[in-house]
């Protein structure tokens, strides 16, 4: 319909036109058309197709005699994140040691780049536009742009899928990485019955506590002030927080879970120091930042400076 009601009007321009304006239109209809080509031209040069989500694709290579991809697999990935410069500034390799997986969902829609790799196979490689803002916000869940990306438009990921799993290998991965994980915490201690006697019911391990007065224990809605400093196992530092980072108690996601863990023991003026398996931390997928890798313990010393009660509790 609308089609057909603009044909319609050049039609009635052209017919109502002196001859000079006859030409004069034909000209600039011309110059539409020649860029209209021009720009798709450049498109079908640079090779990347537009995904309605809102990114560009590219599949640089692929392997004819690998299977097509199936839901509710398991990508292990290979990737690179690159500014326009074409400078890296995150990989899986060094950032995640070589431990990027994605499960496969080809309908997500909050990430662009697992939303295009759910649609590769093993061995496939290509490359993912996505818009900086978007970028970030998806894969490393910030609104904030770090400086070296203020000036691009797009971030460019590059990538190759090393092989896709089922789900009972992926878990069979997930298991031997627990298992190792578990054994650096046990040298960490020197014997495995060490590390059991300082193994607490909700799951951390108790290396040292002192200090603290009165009886009154952190509850929920108590207004908490506490200073942590956190460490990999080899003594390297991670980060520490403010002299006087306040939190209400029992509020999801202001700190570590296993942090929250701990404070519930704490009293008035009291420090722990602990070591975090890495399902008290950061998980199987490690620090959005890639900064602590997946399935890495590590040690915290916590201090509870004061605690004021929310006059709720009994």
């Amino acid at each position: 319909m609308g089609s057909f009601f603009v044909c319609d009007l050049y039609i009635y321009c052209f017919t109502n036109l002196t001859l000079k304006k006859r030409l004069l239109f034909l000209v600039f209809i011309g110059l539409l058309i020649t860029a209209n080509i021009g720009c798709h031209q450049k498109q079908r040069e640079q090779g990347f197709s537009y995904h309605p989500l809102g990114y560009y694709y590219q599949l640089i290579s692929f392997d004819a005699d690998t299977g097509s991809y199936h839901p509710d697999k398991v990508s292990w990935v290979a990737a690179s994140f690159k500014t326009q410069s074409d400078s890296v500034f995150w990989d899986s390799h060094n950032n995640l040691n070589d431990k990027f997986y994605l499960v496969s969902d080809s309908l997500e829609q909050d990430n662009f780049f697992k939303n295009y790799v759910a649609r590769c196979s093993a061995l496939d490689s290509g490359c993912v536009l996505i818009k900086t803002k978007d970028f970030y916000r998806q894969q490393f869940k910030t609104n904030s742009v770090p400086f070296f990306s203020r000036n691009d438009s797009v971030v460019r990921v590059n990538f190759k899928v090393k092989d896709v799993l089922t789900k009972d290998d992926f878990i069979k991965i997930q298991y031997n990485l627990r298992e190792k994980e578990e054994k650096q915490i046990e040298r960490y201690y020197g014997t495995f019955a060490e590390m059991e006697a300082s193994a607490d019911r909700l799951g951390f391990y108790w290396l040292d506590r002192s200090g603290g007065t009165g009886e009154a224990i952190p509850q929920p809605g108590d207004q908490l002030t506490i200073v942590y400093r956190g460490e990999y196992l080899n003594g390297r530092f991670l980060e520490k927080s403010s002299a006087d980072f306040d939190l209400v108690y029992g509020t999801p996601d202001q700190i570590l879970k296993g942090l929250n863990f701990v404070i519930g023991y704490l009293k008035k003026g009291e420090s722990a120091k602990i070591i975090l398996p890495s399902r008290l931390a950061f998980g199987e997928s490690g620090s959005s930042n890639g900064t602590v890798l997946p399935y890495t313990p590590l040690v915290y010393e916590i201090k509870l400076i004061d605690l004021k009660t929310s006059g709720k509790n009994p």
